[in-house]
């Protein structure tokens, strides 16, 4: 069987600069012209290799449906780009090893390792995490009022405009930093800035240890941040300390591990929390961004959301319970179909496969597109129309609505960052007017996922008759 069309090896040369700009483009470019199974190139440990997108819900389903799991494998997919950096134990970990890895290690210690891992994420843990959560969030709001918010640019008036692409990084940065490690506030700045320079270094072609470069940048962030984890949790268990919930979590499991086959040692433990760190950090800044852009280009929908917003009790909410709220949830569908934190995500066959009339080799790397199918007409009438109405009542389709990964496969963290973004949304609108600010935010870049180069820059008006929200 022959193998999907795709560009020449000079067409990939001049898409690779477009790619590495703005994957949006050279996605909808391709798939235009080829259709939705296609072929490019990407740079891997072993050079320039193959890459098939499968593209719609049909491929979606194909790499993420759990009768699938055994053609494919997160190390094939993501060793070249996240290897060096979170380390192997990390893709194990994720991964459904049959056999081994390429190391030699055992499936059935990795499965077990991944049960051992799941209790920290059950929803038996909100009353814990919630409160923690709606503390946090109402120290940086009550401070916008006063001039000393943690998320306010230093020096920075109350009532000027205020970045809140800025604003939500430093905020669910701190959250999640401060639940998963116990992190200091007087550190938090600096393990921000290395967790971005990890982030940059991801997709660098050039991955020499060098200083200037951006992977050396990432190697040397990467193992600051290692040493920091290590040091909080050398300091819980020499102190007696009770560490932070989801950190307890995992140093029980470990206990629990303890003369298991593979166990779980610090390295594992740190890697999990380098990988959550971009699960509930980076994708939920970016998504949480995106969805206030929306929100603000469309007041109508802002205003509804707003009025159902506004009826929770706000002690309730200080106590980090969340009410049913049909138009919140509905609205986080919205945002997830039109700017689903990863454009697209990868993985590697196990074996050869045979797909759309086509062959795939096995060791070859494909791609699915939460991105491309958000915005495919045929699913999504008005695809590029922000218009949560649309999800009010309604479940997505299997394999349509994928921000968070789907199948056997959805990523740990999505209940943690969907309750992160209900807790601040609801605390945000329901306590202050947003007015945009003329701006322009047609200049992006991806680090990996949709940042903007400039910010988001609204204006945030006490609410008349709003229940401030007071810090723990």
């Amino acid at each position: 069987m022959r193998l999907p069309p795709g560009p020449s090896q000079f067409g990939n040369l001049l898409l690779a600069p477009k790619f590495l700009r703005d994957p949006r483009g050279p996605i909808n470019e391709m798939t235009a012209r080829y259709g939705l199974t296609w072929r490019g190139r990407i740079v891997d440990q072993r050079g320039v290799v193959d890459l098939v997108w499968l593209m719609g819900p049909r491929g979606n389903e194909r790499i993420l449906s759990p009768r699938h799991k055994d053609d494919f494998s997160w190390y094939e997919g993501y060793s070249f780009s996240m290897e060096s950096l979170f380390g192997r134990d990390i893709l194990f970990l994720l991964d459904d090893d049959l056999g081994g890895g390429p190391g030699g290690e055992s499936g059935g210690a990795h499965r077990q390792r991944h049960k051992l891992l799941i209790p920290s994420f059950h929803p038996r843990l909100d009353g814990a995490y919630l409160p923690e959560m709606a503390a946090i969030i109402g120290r940086y709001l009550d401070g916008l009022q006063t001039g000393e918010s943690p998320g306010q640019a230093p020096g920075q008036p109350p009532g000027q405009p205020v970045d809140l692409q800025w604003l939500i990084k430093r905020v669910t940065f701190h959250i999640v930093t401060q639940l998963l490690f116990g992190a200091e506030e007087k550190d938090l700045a600096h393990l921000t800035h290395l967790f971005e320079e990890v982030g940059l270094g991801l997709f660098a072609l050039v991955r020499w240890d060098l200083p200037g470069l951006s992977f050396g940048r990432a190697k040397r962030a990467r193992a600051e941040l290692a040493r920091y984890i290590k040091g909080r949790i050398d300091w819980y268990r020499s102190t007696g300390a009770t560490p932070p919930t989801l950190l307890g979590q995992l140093m029980q499991a470990q206990a629990a591990a303890a003369g298991q086959p593979g166990g779980l040692p610090d390295e594992s433990l740190i890697a999990e929390i380098l990988a959550f760190l971009f699960a509930g950090y980076d994708t939920t800044s970016s998504m949480l961004t995106s969805l206030l852009v929306a929100l603000g280009e469309d007041p109508a929908v802002l205003a509804d959301l707003t009025d159902e917003l506004r009826q929770a009790d706000g002690s309730a909410l200080r106590r980090g319970e969340l009410p049913d709220q049909p138009l919140l949830d509905a609205v986080l569908l919205e945002a997830e179909r039109l700017y689903p934190p990863l454009l697209f995500a990868m993985r590697g066959t196990r074996a050869d496969i045979e797909y759309d009339g086509y062959h795939i080799p096995a060791h070859t790397k494909v791609a699915y597109s939460p991105y491309y199918t958000g915005r495919m007409p045929e699913l999504f009438p008005d695809p590029l129309r922000f218009d949560p109405r649309r999800f009010l009542g309604k479940k997505p389709q299997p394999y349509t609505l994928l921000g968070f990964g789907g199948g056997h496969r959805v990523c740990i963290g999505k209940r943690f960052a969907g309750l992160e973004m209900r807790l601040f949304l609801n605390l945000l609108l329901g306590r202050f007017e947003l007015t945009p600010q003329p701006q322009d935010l047609t200049a992006v870049f991806f680090n990996p996922t949709l940042q903007r180069k400039h910010g988001y820059w609204v204006t945030l008006r006490p609410r008349p008759g709003a229940d401030p929200v007071q810090a723990a």
